[in-house]
């Protein structure tokens, strides 16, 4: 999904400054210890020292998960801070939200892709780099973040994925054709769209339209998806990925995701695709979530998702 606002800011200030040739040119042993499992919030710990003068980044980690490409989305967790006075900037882990970074979208700085494109899933990536024109193309920056500030990233890449990925429509799983509303992918860009909505619903209903054969997503695991949801009884999504932003990072967790697609998640293969009715006050109180993902508690809600892919958490 796109970054959050404060996911987004943060992220406009990082690594334009990376350069290639950064590594061999530094000195080795000062840049930032850390530790910790991939796919758990990493420690962070800076040295008593000055940062260094030029950028550089060190690959902590190897994957094998899906490469990311020139004109794709990269989902990743990622934890930022300063090193000046070690001080916290922002957490994916934190928000319980990965974000999608689409290497176009002129909010991310160069040295996102600098960091993460040709790296494969299940990589960690550390990357120091002064904050100087890393503002992004609007020169904003938080007021805690000064023009002489060092950023500190490190990246647990979940994987690259294409802007408009989707299941592998095969044969519909049976009894799909009984679900209500009715869902039909079309147009010029075979968008789902609903045909007809029939009653609004009265309890969370999950139906699979088509049946994966991945992995089994568990709880904490990351669902790598895409979806549209709508106010029931609407023309037109309040919310698409398909096309648009890409594939989105959702961890199954019920309090990291809106009300009903924790019980959609929680279960389900990797490959599947499903639709979701969620009634009305489901979860009162709701508005969004840490990470940004909202939804009119008010209203009846209609999801379809396609499941992508999972990495652990």
């Amino acid at each position: 999904m796109a970054l959050a606002p404060a996911l987004r800011a943060a992220a406009a200030l990082s690594v334009v400054a990376l350069a290639a040739g950064a590594c061999s040119t530094a000195e080795p042993e000062n840049i930032p210890e850390v530790s910790g499992a991939f796919g758990s919030r990493p420690t962070i710990t800076v040295p008593d020292r000055p940062a260094p003068e030029q950028a550089r980044t060190k690959v902590l980690r190897e994957g094998t998960g899906a490469e990311v490409k020139r004109g794709q989305v990269a989902v990743t967790d990622v934890e930022m801070k300063i090193w000046e006075g070690d001080r916290k900037l922002m957490s994916s882990w934190g928000l319980l939200q990965p974000a999608t970074v689409s290497f176009e979208d002129e909010h991310v700085s160069r040295g996102w892709s600098q960091a993460l494109v040709g790296r494969r899933g299940g990589s960690r990536v550390l990357t120091v780099t002064p904050s100087t024109g890393g503002f992004g193309p609007h020169g904003a920056a938080p007021a805690r973040v000064g023009p002489t500030d060092h950023m500190v990233l490190v990246f647990d890449l979940i994987g690259g994925y294409g802007v408009d990925q989707r299941v592998l429509e095969g044969k519909q799983v049976t009894g799909s054709a009984r679900a209500t509303p009715k869902v039909a992918f079309k147009g010029p860009k075979n968008l789902p769209h609903v045909g007809s909505w029939g009653p609004e619903p009265r309890r969370v209903g999950v139906h699979t339209l088509v049946e994966g054969k991945g992995p089994v997503l568990g709880e904490q695991d990351v669902a790598v998806v895409q979806y549209a949801t709508w106010i029931w009884g609407q023309d037109k999504p309040y919310r698409i990925t398909y096309a648009a932003t890409g594939p989105s990072g959702m961890l199954v967790n019920r309090e990291a995701v809106p009300p009903g697609v924790y019980e959609a998640l929680r279960g389900t293969r990797v490959g599947s695709r499903l639709q979701i009715a969620v009634p009305a006050q489901y979860r009162k109180g709701f508005k969004m979530t840490k990470g940004g993902i909202a939804a009119p508690a008010e209203h009846p809600i209609f999801w379809v998702v396609d499941v992508l892919d999972r990495q652990d958490r």
